[in-house]
């Protein structure tokens, strides 16, 4: 929120210099993120008077003109089409710079302009940042003193915008009076002299008896409505130092109606709306519904269908508002216009946020609606709006237009000195306390000596509880007055979830020795993100119901799309080698039921291990991710423990393996699929691990340390080189040999695979080694022969496998 230091200081005289204020202002939770020096570049824009003006040799759009500048003449090339000869313009020289209504800095240089020098440039409204108008130069009133600063004219005094970090919570400081009331409480605790000036609206008085009808069909989304009918207004530009006020907090002038509500918007908090009371039919509101669509045409011009949860103001016929949102093209106030009807409301925060979130529109009212807003300032905001307008548009005070459901009440609260000193561990005394509440505009109803009853303001939406109360003291107070402890006190938590917890840690660790990054992302995914994978059908998927943008419509159903986020995003920045891991949960919806599922999945891109002087670089492939599988098994995994592994066909992957257990999978190694990769603008391979987590860990080892003695007596390996159908993978021929009663069997391994015109096509051949060992007796000849025999027969049985060389002796 933007803040102009100058304003604050028309309702309180800040007793300290800007940098001491800001400080206080962050000590107070309103934390000062910047501050912006403004209107300094006033104090060099000079007035100019255009002595000749000719037309440029060698452009046709452009003119030559001679300006005197009081102390001599430049010639300055122009391509306003409203330049003339004789006028008092606004001219910057050479060497100053220029700040435009976006803050752009242009620094003005002697140049030449197809051919002719320029010493200057002649400014229009929003090259200085004093409106939008660029069809023409700013033409001076011709009674200024040639060679003057403009600033004198226009009025602007140097400034300083402060650009202040508010939480949601603090509704009641979205306003200068907001801020001030704050500085105020800070200032009186420490003993200042100082006098918080909130304008009068003591000369509100009615003198038209233009009135509208006022019909509020939807309570619930609307407790208060006031409004009140002004006639005979003149549409002008706003005086200069209303404009100025506008500009100091980055808002556009429009004209003196708009511009009086915007700055008592920014003056009090209250958002309020101006309607053209002639377009407005029936002369009646009415505050309901919109109808489901219902179309609606915003005051920017687009055009919108209206949902059945919209709150709209309306007449008769048509939408003339969406409320606390925006107001319509067919009520808005014009030049044309003569009467207005001036609204001042309270609307349901969530009603408004929807709406708001619904449309993609958001408007400095919506921001406010959206948080809460003061109910007990609606009758001021109104009122010294229309005071204004009768000032400065000429208008007359109508009759209002009111309605109170008075459901909005203040909040009674009790607070106990004693739980006020024991939560901030240092005592303040009761006195202090009191001095401080009112000073918040807290009413003390009653006090003891346990504590006091007070009632809460009621732009402070925030404070509801004890705690709330006893932390608005603390602010006031100083946090740096509360002395540090000397000892420290902290309860133990107990939790389920520490063996999960332990055994993530370990993982991590693991992975971590194995050069893998962990990650963090957002659960929250785009809607369009399964399609991606068609892992889950859409109505399948959680949504949100009132997502805070269309990226975060949908939790996540898998770690994919998040994933390959973060490796689109340093590979975007030049980082090629990749090797990341994420611990997460994904959801679902399953016959009206939330899912939610622990995951485990990693991402490897790049260079895999290696690459540097000793060791040559190894790339990322399928067999290297499968070793950190293997590693995570053989460490949490039973000994012994058999997956089914069967290959995966998913549309995201162009192929991949799945370990199941009791026909679930467990874990899934793959490579995305290039179709899916170039649909994230990912142009390197990247594969990948996907662990179901609440899956391994039923099967997880809680004593993970395995011990064994050293064999006293030796292994014996045998060979087989098998010939079998190119179909048979080796994890069928591993799983099914692992079934086998074998107690002597102690390992596989795999050492050469050939496909080739040695064998026939539908042919390829495995050479594995049996490893067998037995832990009572050295191993005979027959024993093996006994043992691999068994082994062999059964897979001729199971896959019609045939030796490649030699024969078995039966």
């Amino acid at each position: 929120m933007k803040i102009s230091y100058n304003w604050l200081n028309d309702y309180l005289k800040i007793p300290v210099d800007l940098e001491s204020n800001s400080e206080i202002l962050t000590a107070l939770g309103l934390e000062v993120e910047a501050v912006n020096e403004i209107f300094t570049h006033f104090d060099h824009l000079v007035v100019g008077k255009v002595i000749e003006c000719v037309k440029h040799p060698n452009a046709d759009r452009l003119k030559i003109t001679q300006v005197d500048i009081g102390s001599n003449i430049k010639q300055i090339v122009c391509g306003a089409t409203n330049i003339q000869k004789n006028q008092l313009v606004v001219v910057v020289l050479v060497g100053n710079s220029l700040v435009n209504q976006n803050g752009k800095s242009i620094k003005i240089k002697k140049t030449k302009i197809r051919g002719e020098l320029s010493e200057g440039m002649i400014c229009a409204e929003d090259e200085i940042g004093i409106g939008r108008n660029h069809d023409g130069i700013i033409v001076l009133p011709s009674s200024l003193k040639v060679g003057s600063l403009v600033s004198d004219y226009l009025n602007f005094k140097k400034d300083y915008c402060l650009d202040i970090g508010l939480t949601p919570n603090r509704t009641d400081a979205y306003s200068h009076i907001g801020v001030c009331r704050d500085l105020y409480a800070y200032f009186q605790h420490r003993g200042a002299e100082i006098a918080l000036n909130i304008p009068s609206v003591t000369q509100y008085k009615n003198k038209s008896s233009l009135i509208l009808n006022l019909d509020v069909h939807d309570v619930l989304n609307c407790p208060q409505y006031y409004g009140v009918c002004i006639q005979n207004v003149n549409i002008e530009p706003s005086p200069d130092w209303l404009r100025n006020k506008l500009l100091s907090v980055g808002i556009m002038p429009i004209n003196n109606v708009v511009d009086i509500t915007n700055f008592v918007l920014h003056e009090s908090g209250n958002p309020l709306h101006a309607f053209d009371y002639d377009n407005i039919s029936d002369s009646s509101i009415v505050v309901r519904k919109a109808q489901s669509g219902e179309t609606f045409e915003t005051l920017d011009s687009n055009k919108i269908e209206l949902h059945d949860e919209d709150l709209v103001i309306a007449d008769g016929k048509k939408v003339l508002c969406l409320a606390g949102v925006m107001g319509g093209l067919n009520s808005g106030v014009t030049s044309e216009t003569k009467h207005i009807f001036l609204e001042s409301a309270v609307f349901n925060e969530t009603s408004v946020r929807k709406t708001s979130k619904r449309h993609m529109i958001q408007t400095d009212s919506s921001y406010r609606f959206e948080r809460g807003v003061d109910f007990e300032n609606c009758k001021f905001s109104l009122k010294r709006a229309a005071i204004l307008i009768r000032d400065i548009c000429g208008g007359t005070i109508g009759q209002e237009s009111n309605f109170n459901s008075n459901k909005l009440k203040k909040k009674r609260l009790k607070l106990s000195f004693k739980n006020c000193n024991k939560i901030l561990g240092h005592i303040i005394s009761p006195k202090n306390i009191l001095k401080i509440l009112k000073s918040l505009d807290f009413d003390i109803v009653k006090t003891d000596k346990s504590g006091c009853d007070i009632i809460v303001p009621g732009y402070r939406a925030d404070v509801y509880r004890e705690i709330d109360v006893i932390e608005e003291l603390l602010r006031i107070y100083g946090y740096d007055n509360i002395p540090a402890s000397k000892c420290m006190n902290f309860q133990t938590i107990n939790t389920n979830d520490s063996m999960c917890d332990r055994f993530k840690a370990k993982i991590a660790h693991m992975l971590i020795f194995n050069g893998f990054f962990e990650i963090k992302n957002n659960s929250l995914v785009p809607l369009s993100s399964t399609s991606l994978f068609q892992d889950v059908k859409q109505d399948h998927a959680v949504k949100i119901l009132n997502p805070l943008s269309h990226e975060l419509s949908m939790m996540r159903t898998n770690m994919f799309f998040s994933g390959l986020s973060s490796v689109k995003h340093n590979l975007n920045r030049q980082i090629h080698n990749l090797k990341l891991f994420e611990f997460g949960k994904v959801y679902g919806l399953l016959n009206n039921q939330y899912i939610e599922t622990d995951k485990l999945t990693l991402f490897s891109c790049g260079v895999f291990q290696g690459n540097n002087w000793r060791s040559p670089a190894r790339n990322t492939d399928f067999y290297l991710m499968k070793g950190i599988v293997s590693n995570i098994l053989n460490q949490f995994a039973p000994k012994d423990f058999c997956f089914k592994i069967q290959e995966t066909s998913h549309f995201y992957s162009d192929f991949g393996l799945s370990y199941c257990h009791n026909d679930l999978p467990v874990i899934e190694i793959g490579l995305f699929s290039s179709s899916l990769l170039s649909g994230m603008s990912i142009k390197k391979p990247v594969y990948y691990i996907d662990i179901n987590l609440n899956r391994l860990q039923s099967i997880y080892i809680t004593d993970n340390i395995k011990y064994e003695s050293v064999p006293r007596f030796p292994s014996v390996r045998r060979d087989l080189s098998l010939l079998i159908n190119r179909n048979i993978s080796y994890s069928d021929i591993e799983n099914s040999v692992r079934k086998i009663n074998s107690k002597l069997l102690k390992d596989m391994i795999l050492f050469d695979v050939y496909e080739g015109d040695k064998i026939k096509e539908y042919q390829k051949s495995y050479a594995i080694s049996f490893v067998f060992s037995d832990k009572k007796t050295t191993l005979t000849d027959s024993d093996v022969d006994r043992e691999i025999l068994k082994i062999y027969n059964h897979l001729v049985d199971h896959f019609g496998v045939s030796l490649r060389d030699g024969v078995l002796n039966n």
